[in-house]
């Protein structure tokens, strides 16, 4: 371990990307549910993985405490909430608008001695004071989009628009529409056959590997190429939050495997047909 002033909190913090406690992990697991009799509310179900023993120990003797920080921007709608290990908390849409983050921690509830054999020896002790309201552990920041469309499968994002300069067979992707929809543009004829695909009992699976496919094979190559102006993207958004719900690295995995997975493995559906 080496030490960072700038990193470090100056007292071991259990975190990601982090040595204070070796061999260990602090993750924070997020399911995002619509509310079935509620369209307007959602719910967040949550769980805790601490691999410190001695920290879930102080958190039975309710000296320490799992809280979730969950925070809008563009709302400015910013709350710690205490809560359990794991469990559920409702939200309402109209508290949010593009995306929310929700990070979880471990924060003291008390002064007292903490000491634990994990903590990397090179802090040169095993236990030390804490005060209340001292961070303990944090997770990383797990980012969801709140629009309506990202309840929807991801294909829903896109829009077809008709572009007379294609020909038969042809078809192009803008993704710098002022819908901020991914446009898929093609001839009138091809459009009505898109359509018709669309209704047809095994036409989804054609469309989910001819078009959709490479399509977000795009999407993700446009992200990984220009990360900062596709993550202000309406759709862009929305492949962020599906992509972090599936713990899925769109910066540095693969675009196909990452297609594939967004799209639930399209090729399957072609072998069922």
């Amino acid at each position: 371990m080496k030490f960072d002033s700038k990193k470090s909190f100056g007292y071991p913090v259990l975190r990601p990307n982090s040595d204070d406690y070796v061999r260990s992990a602090f993750q924070l697991d997020i399911d995002l549910l619509l509310n079935p009799e509620n369209g307007n509310c959602f719910s967040v179900n949550f769980e805790f993985h601490c691999g410190v023993r001695d920290l879930l120990e102080l958190i039975n003797a309710q000296k320490a405490s799992f809280w979730l920080r969950v925070n809008c921007r563009s709302t400015f709608y910013s709350k710690m909430i205490k809560v359990e290990k794991g469990g559920s908390l409702g939200f309402e849409f109209s508290d949010f608008r593009d995306v929310i983050d929700i990070s979880g921690f471990i924060i003291a509830s008390e002064a007292c001695t903490f000491k634990s054999s994990k903590i990397n020896s090179e802090f040169g002790y095993e236990s030390f004071e804490i005060d209340n309201g001292q961070v303990l552990a944090h997770s990383d920041s797990i980012v969801y989009s709140v629009e309506k469309d990202f309840w929807k499968p991801i294909q829903s994002i896109f829009e077809y628009q008709v572009d007379e300069r294609l020909g038969d067979g042809e078809f192009y992707v803008d993704l710098e529409s002022e819908s901020g929809f991914v446009n898929i543009r093609a001839n009138p004829s091809l459009i009505i056959s898109l359509k018709n695909l669309e209704r047809a009992a095994t036409g989804k699976a054609i469309l989910m590997n001819s078009v959709f496919f490479p399509v977000v094979v795009q999407m993700v190559n446009a992200y990984q190429q220009s990360e900062e102006s596709i993550s202000s993207s309406r759709w862009g958004r929305i492949m962020i939050a599906k992509a972090a719900a599936r713990n899925l690295d769109l910066k540095n995995m693969n675009s196909f495997l990452i297609a594939q997975r967004l799209l639930n493995f399209p090729l399957l559906k072609v072998a069922e047909i």
